[in-house]
């Protein structure tokens, strides 16, 4: 084959490939054998029929169009090693000619990421302090998650649980009939309609009530939607809560026991401050990826933005499909087309694609890496902590699939560490030889493969 290449703006190259006779002649005969076991050819067995008959029958154009399906992609492959390029998503390809076969391919190379002085970013850490209040909140929190509900001979108030009788009507038709249900007085409740609760409030067991409200206009249905509602109550009985004394007893009687009331409030100031600062890290380290990207120049393919693009829809499509909803209806819900909406998702995709390739782009300066032993480590603590699922998660993250999973969730927490010490001071210092660039293996891409671009490190 023959082929001449253009270096394109924005980190694309034009690859014209023109294939040879000789190039072609392996394919067509793909393509023969291919035709044979499908055809029935009179006169011959499935599969027996010579190739000059099967011309014959098909045509020589159709076999040389069945050639084509894997021409196309094996020479763009081969064409793309010839070149040694590295590639960083699919190439769109166009058959500009079939006789001969001439074929334009247009090929998003790797994005160029130049990251400044990334060795000068320092980020404050905040500092985490765990309050008296909030001690006390999260005890009482636990106090009123083990008290009993117990029946109570006084007015309803919010928080109660009662049993009801209800009823309600809507222009005389009866739209809701139900009785002998629990029904959690909650403030702000807007279950069955905004009101209903406050309305109970103040009622008593034995008494009923009659009180009409109206219906929000974004009730589910569009029918009964800002009409008047008039509800029939019936309090059959009211329950409260009967919260124990904060004391040495009620914290024997939490989780496996403490000691006394000192050792839980330890423990519980224990979990609030781990949970703090794990919650300020998180916080800590997105600050500090702010500032890479700040520090981030990103040439790349438009392509590869339009791919991200694809991945965004896809993702949103299993997330709607989970909740019974099409991609169709979502944009007819929110009044946009198609194009319109991908337009919108633009501005995302390459703030998405620029933090994953800063990110990847560290690991590399830095010299991080993920041997087979530590993922081994990796799965063992993660089948051990799954308890009697553990064989199940060996299966699942031990294939090779799993295993590169979590190589990539291991990259990625060894950058935000090393990140994270950078910000701090704590870093090694830049030239120390604290970690050496990784060589980039010569390419070794195929044009069917998926595109990697955004999806480690995250």
């Amino acid at each position: 084959m023959k082929i001449s290449r253009k270096d394109l703006p924005e980190q694309e190259v034009l690859l014209t490939i023109e294939v040879e006779a000789e190039d072609m002649e392996p394919h067509i005969q793909k393509a023969y054998r291919r035709v044979v076991q499908n055809k029935s050819i009179p006169g011959f067995r499935k599969g027996k029929a010579p190739r000059s008959v099967v011309e014959r029958f098909v045509g020589a154009d159709f076999l040389r169009g069945e050639a084509l399906n894997t021409l196309v992609n094996e020479t763009v492959d081969s064409a793309v090693k010839e070149q040694a390029l590295e590639i960083g998503g699919n190439p769109n390809v166009k058959i500009v000619s079939d006789d001969p076969v001439i074929l334009e391919a247009t090929v998003p190379l790797v994005p160029s990421v130049n990251i400044e002085a990334y060795h000068d970013i320092r980020v404050e850490d905040e500092p985490v302090d765990v309050t008296d209040e909030q001690v006390l909140e999260l005890l009482q929190s636990i106090q009123h998650e083990q008290a009993p509900w117990e029946p109570v001979e006084r007015p309803v108030a919010f928080d109660d649980q009662l049993t009801i009788d209800v009823q309600g009507s809507i222009e005389g038709k009866e739209i809701i009939n139900q009785l002998g249900v629990g029904y959690f007085v909650a403030q702000g409740t807007p279950n069955p309609v905004p009101g209903f609760s406050d309305q109970l409030t103040a009622m008593t067991a034995g008494n009923e009530k009659e009180f009409s409200l109206t219906i929000p206009e974004d009730f589910g249905d569009e029918e009964l939607a800002k009409k008047q509602c008039v509800f029939r109550v019936v309090v059959h009985e009211v329950k409260a809560k009967r919260l124990s004394e904060l004391d040495d007893e009620f914290a024997k009687g939490v989780g496996d026991g403490y000691a006394n009331l000192t050792e839980l409030k330890e423990k519980i100031r224990a979990d609030l401050q781990e949970q703090a600062e794990q919650s300020a890290l998180r916080s800590y380290q997105e600050k500090v990826v702010q500032a890479l990207i700040s520090k981030t120049n990103l040439s790349l393919s438009p392509m590869l933005v339009e791919h991200e693009i694809d991945h965004m829809l896809l993702d949103q499509r299993e997330a709607l499909k989970r909740q019974q909803v099409d991609m169709d209806q979502y944009l007819q819900t929110v009044g946009k087309t198609p194009e319109a909406y991908r337009d919108e998702l633009r501005e995302n995709a390459f703030a998405r694609l620029t933090r994953s390739h800063a990110l990847r782009r560290i690991a590399e300066l830095e010299g991080l890496q993920i041997s087979s032993e530590d993922i081994d480590k990796e799965l063992d603590s993660i089948a051990e902590s799954a308890g009697s699922q553990s064989d199940s998660v060996r299966r699942t993250f031990g294939s090779s699939e799993g295993r590169q999973s979590l190589s990539g969730v291991l990259l990625s927490r060894q950058v935000y560490d090393r990140l994270t010490a950078i910000a701090r001071g704590n870093g090694p210092e830049p030239g120390s030889g604290s970690g050496q660039p990784r060589k980039k293996k010569a390419a070794d891409v195929s044009v069917n493969k998926g595109d990697e671009s955004a999806r480690t490190p995250e």
